[in-house]
């Protein structure tokens, strides 16, 4: 910013529309909605009166350039009203996933693993745009940026049409003709013909460098089900959004391509048991970007001395760490505040390990619950794990 400390305002806009010609876009059409912006930036910065502050409009005129040329929204107590509101309206370059804050997702893209299609719809005064896709063979998430819409609230608040309550009556639904605008339903995604999905859907894309929240971002993963298609190294997805307040959906057909390189995938088929409880652990994958453990088990999980009376074991979870004990964070636990079955089939997914180790360890552990069947916790409040060490499994890394 002190390169352009000197110059006047006039010369800071002439500056930033010649760069903004001369810089390469992800997506032609950026250029031109950048330029129509800056055309608004000056008309309305000419229409300030004196008092602002001369230095302050430089400033905002410099914030807004390395929102524009670095994709660095900057947050808007940096700029004037006028500025922040062109801001908002700044289509975002470059990567959206650098700035999240699941560390596997920035890896991802700061090692050339996602895609950025750029692919944009607009209906009724509202743009949806895939920004950004990332896939390993095993986990799938892509980006969606929206323009058009003053609010920073990104997911419908709105039940859809047919939702269900828990008891499975229906919930009363808003009439389209009295939702708001440009609120975005749970993407309805299509994979070579299959469209019943695990995934989560969330408007916290992350923080910029500043440690403002992203807005008028979300993003869609699927975690499970994908390993299992053997999809090629390259396909496309169709994704519909419906949008609140819009009766026609956005559509798009995204290209998905897996650029995660030296994937291991082993299947040992190897049982371990105690007592009346037994797993088999089907598929181990290494990835990049992900760790994924699939496995069966079968049984009645075994209980210590501390779990008797009101208290009792919850079913079985499973950690893994690699030789030296170097363990790996489970993306998402899910909790059953229920008895346990005497079946499951597992199929989770973990942080990637730093290198690829040598063997893996699989450490089954329970939880200890209540009469309630919630998790009894410690001091920190975090469930009381009880490891099974004569459940516990190496596995080695044959490449």
């Amino acid at each position: 910013m002190n390169e352009w400390s000197d110059l006047t305002e006039e010369e800071l806009m002439a500056h930033l529309r010649r760069t903004v010609k001369q810089k390469e876009m992800p997506q032609e059409s950026y250029a031109n909605q950048i330029m129509e912006r800056l055309n608004e930036m000056s008309r309305s910065s000419r229409s300030e009166r004196i008092g602002r502050g001369t230095w302050k409009k430089k400033a905002a005129i410099s914030v807004t350039a390395a929102a524009m040329l670095g994709g660095v929204v900057m947050g808007s107590g940096f700029v004037s009203p006028v500025m922040a509101d062109a801001l908002k309206n700044v289509p975002w370059i470059g990567s959206v996933f650098q700035y999240n804050s699941d560390s596997t997702l920035q890896k991802a893209s700061t090692t050339g693993l996602t895609t950025a299609p750029n692919l944009s719809v607009t209906r009724d005064g509202v743009t949806l745009n895939i920004k950004e896709v990332m896939f390993d063979g095993n986990r799938l998430a892509f980006v969606i940026e929206r323009q058009g819409v003053d609010d920073d609230t990104m997911i419908s608040p709105y039940p859809p049409a047919g939702a269900k309550d828990e008891k499975g009556n229906l919930i009363q639904t808003v009439p389209l003709e009295q939702q708001k605008k440009g609120y975005i339903y749970m993407p309805d995604v299509t994979i070579q013909g299959k469209n019943k999905f695990f995934g989560m859907f969330s408007q916290d894309v992350g923080k910029t460098e500043d440690g403002q929240d992203i807005h008028n971002m979300a993003m869609f993963e699927i975690m499970k089900g994908l390993s299992e298609m053997n999809l090629p190294e390259a396909f496309d997805m169709s994704v519909k959004l419906n949008v609140s307040g819009i009766q026609e959906p956005f559509e798009f057909v995204v290209p998905v391509k897996n650029l995660a390189k030296g994937s291991v995938v082993l299947h040992p088929d190897q049982t371990q048991s105690s007592g009346g409880f037994s797993y088999t652990v089907k598929q181990l994958e290494l990835t990049p970007v992900t760790t994924r453990l699939v496995l069966d088990s079968k049984g009645s999980v075994p209980a210590t001395s501390e779990q008797t009376g009101d208290l009792s074991p919850s079913k079985m979870y499973y950690d893994i760490v690699d030789q030296d004990g170097n363990p790996v964070q489970q993306n998402l636990i899910g909790y059953f505040n229920s008895k346990p079955g005497t079946e499951y089939h597992e199929d989770e997914a973990y942080k990637p390990f730093d290198k690829t180790p040598t063997s893996i360890t699989i450490k089954p552990y329970t939880l200890t619950v209540k009469k309630d069947w919630t998790n009894v916790s410690d001091s920190k409040g975090e469930p009381v794990k009880t490891y099974h060490k004569d459940l516990e499994m190496t596995i080695p890394v044959v490449q």
